[in-house]
């Protein structure tokens, strides 16, 4: 799908510089026990408001490295690993997503985050989506990133599309990033893998959209060839008063292929900037 010229899209700034993880931050780490599951999380800054940061399939706290340091100057940066990813230990059945939404509305009361700046990845953006229609008034702004939850017919042959699609790495951006993607499956392993891809291909937001009261920012990254485009503009259309920004030469994780932009981007959204169309 072409980029229509009524929605702002955003250049590359240029690549992002190399270094340590975290950029020599030092994050708190915390365990937090929300029955019947323990969920871990990172976290940065000493910020007023909080920015709840939500990873995708297979992901953890380490997607968002790039991010950290420029968000952590304005927001208490606070990074849950879902169940079964990360440091969060897996159980025999993962929750389906909307039961993820309703754990990470406990998790949130248990971290006193009262009201939060939510933003959710691919996976993450789909569960962002469920927590931002049933528990509305824990959020102050949400932003989806290559969203995931506009289904594809529920098949055994689009369930391995879905899988094959997924699986070449250079499908999933920047090239120095793609040892983290696979540490971070090999950490989830197969089992939770293939357990969190039928929860998301079972899965339709689309009755939820119009629920979400929320400001909204929708982030797609021009060559995403995971979640297309044309589901970025269904969910701009269908969510109240959203906008959204396409970067321009990112792939399936913008924050990951142009963080300088995408950093800005959510900074002045954030700040109550309009940014998109």
């Amino acid at each position: 799908m072409s980029i229509p010229p009524e929605i702002a899209s955003w250049k590359p700034a240029g690549r992002a510089r190399s270094g340590t993880e975290w950029e020599g931050l030092a994050p708190r780490s915390r365990m937090t026990w929300v029955a019947p599951f323990q969920i871990h999380s990172l976290e940065f800054g000493t910020g007023e408001e909080p920015l709840v940061l939500l990873h995708g399939l297979s992901g953890s706290a380490h997607w968002w490295r790039r991010n950290v340091p420029a968000l952590a100057q304005r927001y208490r940066v606070v990074i849950p690993e879902l169940v079964g990813f990360g440091r969060s230990p897996a159980p025999k059945r993962l929750p389906s997503l909307d039961k993820t939404a309703d754990l990470l509305d406990s998790w949130m009361e248990e971290m006193r985050l009262d009201r939060v700046h939510l933003a959710g990845h691919s996976m993450g953006g789909q569960i962002s989506i469920h927590l931002a229609a049933r528990h509305a008034t824990r959020l102050d702004r949400l932003v989806l990133i290559d969203a995931a939850g506009i289904p594809r017919p529920v098949t055994p042959r689009n369930a391995l599309r879905f899988a094959i699609e997924a699986s070449p790495l250079w499908r999933w951006g920047d090239p120095r990033f793609l040892p983290t993607i696979v540490r971070d499956a090999l950490t989830a392993g197969p089992r939770t893998v293939v357990g969190a891809i039928g929860h998301i291909l079972r899965d339709d937001v689309r009755p939820l959209l119009a629920r979400i009261t929320a400001p909204t920012l929708v982030v797609w990254g021009e060559r995403d060839h995971l979640v297309p485009l044309a589901h970025a503009a269904e969910l701009r259309k269908h969510i109240p008063h959203a906008q959204l920004a396409v970067l321009r030469g990112a792939g399936h994780n913008p924050m990951v292929d142009r963080p300088a932009d995408f950093n800005r981007l959510l900074l002045r959204f954030l700040g109550g900037e309009s940014v998109g169309r």
